[in-house]
């Protein structure tokens, strides 16, 4: 390769990087505090941004890069699963990496698409009702396990959440089911409630004191 060519390589790494800095760490970890996707979109952004130049930039058999992702679509995260909303940001990422990676001459063109990526991200995550504990002032969030599965709860969102709200004592802004195991027969939830600073607000805490009065509970491993 010419030296233009390394030029290039480390222009288009410093662009992702920037990029990065923005989707993942203002965007994922500082809005959302999520740090396994933080931790995840970016080191999986960089790893596949460098599988991508070298099969660009170098006389790499294409029977090997589809090998190679062949076998990257059967690792299995044993953590917990995603939710729609963090396999898109993850997507984003994975975005970032292939744009920014594949050599495209029009730099300009590439800079666009990488303000595209992180502009739609930001302003989906103003937007979006997944996430709308931000814009009334709850900054809140906990994963909770039901050791039980009520049917009627599940299939009917209004039931689902007075549910939690009694179960928790919270008021409950949103919540998304993340993994129903009939098997085990317990539901994974991730909820958002409504706090005023450090204190819960909305609802009524034990022996009739305000839930504002009493401390942000700490997310129960599990509740029937």
């Amino acid at each position: 390769m010419q030296i233009t060519d390394y030029i290039n390589i480390f222009r288009d790494i410093g662009l992702d990087v920037v990029s990065l800095y923005f989707y993942a760490y203002w965007i994922l970890y500082k809005k959302y505090n999520n740090k396994e996707l933080f931790v995840a979109c970016s080191l999986f952004n960089l790893f596949l941004m460098l599988v991508v130049i070298t099969i660009v930039r170098t006389d790499f058999n294409i029977a090997i890069g589809f090998g190679l992702f062949a076998l990257l679509s059967l690792v299995t995260l044993r953590s917990a699963t995603f939710a729609k909303s963090e396999m898109a940001y993850f997507f984003g990422g994975v975005g970032l990496a292939v744009i920014n990676g594949c050599g495209i001459a029009d730099f300009a063109f590439v800079v666009l698409c990488n303000v595209v990526v992180v502009v739609s991200a930001w302003l989906v995550s103003l937007l979006s009702i997944a996430h709308s504990a931000n814009v009334m002032g709850a900054d809140r969030s906990m994963i909770v396990v039901l050791d039980h599965i009520d049917q009627s709860a599940v299939n009917d969102r209004a039931v689902m959440t007075e549910k939690l709200e009694r179960l928790f004592g919270l008021k409950v802004l949103s919540f998304d089911i993340r993994k129903i195991d009939y098997v085990r027969d317990t539901i994974d939830i991730e909820l958002s409630y409504a706090t005023v600073g450090n204190r819960v607000a909305g609802m009524v805490g034990a022996g009739g004191s305000p839930a504002s009065e009493l401390p942000a509970p700490q997310p129960p491993s599990a509740v029937r």
